[in-house]
This record gives structure tokens, sequence and C-alpha cells, in this order.
């Protein structure tokens, strides 16, 4: 019986970890239907069943980077307080360990990758807007703060990921930013 239950999703999200694992060594241009076969360790037809063209395949990790961030929101907000999770939202942003250091470097290659190919583009920009909208909502519905906000905390994040400041020093520049 062919559908949807834990063998389908075991195999989605194998072939999406075949996606994460050759963008953080080489590169989104290492992304080929090709390579996630082999990377996961099925079939070319098994992989474009699920996604039928390298885009599809990089669509599908970006989001399954953003729903990884939005289930860490989820269990570091200690509440429905706007403010709690603001924090939390933040506090996923900042790249804290290896894993989140890497998901960040291939979120970044993905974005990369979307300057010249319209359609992954969409799908970052909205991703951004979503968040500022978010903040801004946080905020009391300011938007220009709710950007302000995404610009600071992404370009913290990029800091933090490149050693030039620690995750400390991140958050304490994003409390000043709130104070």
């Amino acid at each position: 019986m062919r559908g949807q239950g834990a063998a389908h999703d075991e195999r989605r999200s194998a072939i999406v970890e075949a996606v994460f694992a050759l963008v953080d060594t080489g590169g989104v241009e290492q992304v080929t239907v090709r390579r996630v076969a082999d990377r996961a360790g099925v079939s070319i037809g098994r992989v474009q069943h699920y996604f039928p063209t390298k885009d599809d395949l990089l669509r599908a990790a970006s989001v399954a980077i953003n729903d990884r961030g939005t289930q860490r929101v989820r269990e570091r907000a200690t509440g429905d307080d706007p403010g709690d999770v603001l924090r939390a939202v933040l506090s996923v942003l900042i790249p804290r360990d290896e894993d989140e250091r890497r998901l960040f470097r291939i979120q970044q290659s993905f974005e990369t990758y979307a300057l010249t190919n319209p359609e992954l583009a969409e799908h970052v920009k909205q991703g951004y807007t979503d968040l500022a909208a978010l903040f801004a909502l946080l905020l009391g519905g300011n938007e220009t703060a709710g950007h302000q906000l995404l610009a600071t905390s992404i370009g913290l994040a990029g800091l933090v990921l490149t050693g030039t400041i620690t995750p400390a020093q991140a958050d304490k520049i994003l409390a000043s930013e709130l104070n």
C-alpha cells in the first residue's frame, strides 16, 4: 500500500538530510538528484518520486530547516506571553551549537542560491516577511521595529557563525535592542 505513513516520512527525511549533507560540505552546486540518491542510499527514481527537481529538493530542505526552527521555538517558549515568545524566537535564530550552526550555514547557502532563482527567492522572501510580521506583532504592531529586529538578529547570527562574536554577546546586543 502506497501513501503517507512512517516509512514515507522516513524516506523523505533521509533524502532531505542528504541534501543538507551535500550543501554543508560543498554548497548548493553539489546538489543533483543522482548525488542526493547516492548520499541517501536510495534510487534516483525514489528521489524523483518525492522531489522531481533540484529546486524541489532545495525548497523542501529549506522548509525543513524552518520547521526545525519552529519546533525549537515551541520547546523554548514557556508560555504565551509575547515577550517570552519573542525571546524564544530570538534564541533560536542565534546558532548556539554545531547542529544550529550547520543549519544556519545550509540556509545561507539556499539564500545565496535563491538570488538567481526566482521561485526559491520567493520562498525565502516569504519566510522573512512572515518572520518580520511575527516580530512586529510581538512588538505591539510596530512593523518598522519588526524589520529592524529581523535584520539585527540575522546579522548577529552571521557574526556568531563566523566567530566574530559569541552567542552571549549576540544575546546582549538583542537585549539592548529590545529595551
